[in-house]
């Protein structure tokens, strides 16, 4: 698996997760309940990770839907 982000926006997440979904992209979220318990102070940060072939797609699908300011983009 290849990071795609780090955000520490739950609501970004969620958005991200359901644009991968749609596109059959395989991910993971990683940290999404440390940071729950952290009170969403912005000290830990969840990290989305996808497949290397597949993480062209997902960058693309990010900026398309004019998310990438929101996250942390690892390209």
């Amino acid at each position: 698996m290849k990071d795609l982000l780090f955000s520490d926006n739950a609501v970004v997440i969620s958005r991200i997760s359901a644009l991968l979904e749609a596109e059959d992209i395989e991910f993971v979220v990683l940290g999404a309940h440390a940071s729950l318990l952290g009170g969403g102070i912005g000290v830990i940060q969840s990290r989305v990770m996808v497949e290397p072939k597949k993480h062209a797609e997902a960058v693309r699908l990010i900026r398309q839907e004019n998310l990438e300011n929101d996250v942390d983009l690892k390209l």
